[in-house]
């Protein structure tokens, strides 16, 4: 999925503004105001190279998961004492339940479609122990996004030059974004590409995933970037 860009994952995030120490600020609060009994085990689905987890270790006994084994590597790298595991969030299986299970930088538009977005929830719900929670940040809404606007972010490092650009493309309820890099390194300059494509639920198709798994789910319209957070609980 990051195959063209995973060696600077981080560093174009961060030029995009991306605040990971405000954003675990944020659902630590979250976590206090809404779980049920303490917490410690922490499930991260899709947690990528590891940017949230650095926030979240020690305070959680943390379990990863990522589609993307070059993510992976780097998350490993920084945590060799914690357990990083290559799977889908649609079907995978660790065999165990968790206090927390969380969700984070709208990774779960990547399931694209209702039906498996549907299944994805049910499949994290089965690792959630009986009143914990899932903290879930979804992908924008059918409203919210807006096809041809046009994107760029620039990094700008003394080793490390590179420029994303993308414009945004709606193909039935699929948010296709096609990722042009330009890399500039002492080794010279590379043309990538990467394709990403998202599906742009709506709040009700969210919700009734949530209630076809048997959880209670409160939703917050801001979260932690501005575009939402589902708080869900499976009952006791």
């Amino acid at each position: 999925m990051f195959k063209k860009s995973a060696a600077f994952y981080d560093e174009v995030f961060i030029s995009k503004g991306k605040d990971y120490y405000g954003e675990i600020v944020k659902l630590n609060q979250f976590i206090q105001n809404y779980a049920k009994g303490s917490a410690k085990t922490l499930l991260e689905i899709a947690c990528g190279t590891g940017a949230h987890t650095i926030y979240l270790y020690p305070k959680y006994d943390i379990t990863g998961l990522d589609l993307d084994p070059g993510l992976l590597d780097t998350a490993r790298d920084r945590f060799p004492s914690l357990n990083f595991y290559e799977g889908s969030m649609i079907d995978f299986d660790l065999g165990q339940e968790f206090d927390l299970i969380t969700c984070l930088a709208s990774a779960i538009g990547y399931v694209c479609t209702v039906e498996k977005l549907n299944q994805t929830i049910q499949t994290l719900a089965r690792h959630l122990r009986p009143g914990g929670m899932m903290l879930i940040e979804p992908w924008l809404t059918p409203e919210q996004y807006i096809p041809g606007k046009v994107f760029s972010f620039q990094v700008d490092k003394p080793d490390l030059k590179v420029t994303r650009m993308n414009v945004n493309v709606l193909r039935d309820k699929i948010s296709v974004l096609e990722f042009h890099y330009l890399i500039g390194t002492a080794d010279g300059i590379e043309h990538s590409i990467e394709l990403h494509e998202l599906g742009l639920f709506t709040l009700e198709e969210y919700q009734a995933a949530f209630d076809a798994a048997g959880l209670i789910t409160t939703f917050d319209p801001k979260g932690l970037v501005g575009r939402g957070l589902y708080i869900a609980h499976r009952p006791e």
